[in-house]
């Protein structure tokens, strides 16, 4: 009779654990959101300004009337507006400069009264070109990969450990759009001042593929004749800790994920989400 009760009461538990739950999450402040780069391309620089939402919330509440301004080591770049509530552009177009540092300062009213925002980043060295790229089987660990392509780049890297992102682009769209869940994230470690992929790296670690690409994921299939296209950003260490920690808490499930905010380099600290970085950025094409 027992042993009819303990397996009962398990299909109770298991057939309970079916039924569909709204879970309360505990809504803390409301906070200011911050998404802007400065990078060594020749454009419109962009920072974008919003309120958080809470957990079930909708399209965030834009922040317009900003007083939105960077200053470098020599000058100051003004922001406006644009057409599109809380995002700001550059008045004029300008290229950052590697090791400059860069400060930005966000001023604005609320119901709360006058709020300040700021944040500072430099830009880094990156490699002087890439010397080509290959698009080959994918190869981990002297083993392939199945179904994947691997995109090998060939460059010398700096004598100095750097953070890089690698996105790549197929025919010039760019893979995954315009979102950091396609992107891959790498140092250079003790291969700082040696050609990467070169004979001496081959010989030490193998041949590295920076970025692989799925071949049954019909967004990343590369056909012959398609030009694949590689962007390596050098990027500031936290940014680098920004984008791991928004790629390891992406989801909709409140029951799994990291339980804590992203990390911010946006003060003051506890008021803002969100990231502020200078990056400077390298390419290299190839007809697959």
């Amino acid at each position: 009779m027992k042993k009819i009760l303990i397996i009962l009461s398990a299909i109770i538990c298991l057939t309970a654990c079916t039924e569909r739950m709204t879970i309360d999450v505990q809504e803390g402040e409301r906070l200011v959101g911050v998404s802007g780069s400065i990078t060594d391309e020749y454009k419109h620089h962009e920072v974008i300004l919003s309120y958080t939402e809470d957990f079930y919330g909708g399209a965030p509440e834009m922040i317009s009337d900003a007083v939105v301004y960077v200053l470098d080591d020599a000058d100051t770049m003004w922001f406006e507006e644009t057409e599109k509530p809380g995002y700001y552009q550059s008045v004029n177009e300008f290229a950052g400069q590697t090791n400059h540092s860069y400060h930005l300062s966000i001023d604005f009213t609320n119901e709360d009264g006058s709020q300040h925002f700021y944040a500072d980043s430099k830009m880094n060295i990156n490699v002087d070109c890439i010397d080509s790229i290959r698009v080959k089987p994918y190869v981990f660990n002297a083993l392939e990969v199945p179904d994947y392509l691997g995109v090998y780049p060939y460059f010398w890297t700096t004598d100095t450990n750097t953070y890089y992102m690698a996105r790549v682009r197929i025919n010039n769209e760019l893979v995954g759009g315009d979102t950091l869940t396609k992107c891959e994230l790498f140092e250079t470690y003790g291969f700082a001042g040696i050609y990467f992929n070169g004979d001496l790296m081959v010989m030490l670690a193998g041949e590295f593929p920076i970025y692989g690409l799925n071949q049954k994921d019909s967004l990343e299939v590369v056909h012959r004749g398609d030009t694949v296209t590689m962007d390596l950003w050098s990027i500031p260490r936290d940014y680098a800790h920004y984008i791991y920690e928004i790629a390891t808490s992406a989801g909709t499930n409140p029951m799994m994920g990291t339980p804590y905010n992203v990390r911010t380099n946006i003060y003051p600290e506890g008021k803002a989400v969100g990231c502020f970085h200078a990056s400077s950025l390298r390419q290299c094409s190839v007809i697959y």
